[in-house]
């Protein structure tokens, strides 16, 4: 990491960094997505068929 501060102006280092955290936090998003229950990531519910009513 040294070496690679040695050839990046502040500027550049600060956006190497702030790329570094999109990126980490993209790949923390998405392990967070598939983690969720199904029903839980959609926008609408889930149908059930149980919560049909019946005349």
């Amino acid at each position: 990491m040294k070496s690679l501060m040695k050839h990046l102006t502040p500027d550049e280092l600060r956006i190497v960094w702030i790329l570094t955290a999109v990126l980490l936090l993209g790949i923390g998003g998405r392990i967070w997505i598939v983690s969720q229950p199904m029903s839980a990531s959609r926008s609408t519910p889930a149908f059930s068929p149980a919560s049909v009513q019946t005349p």
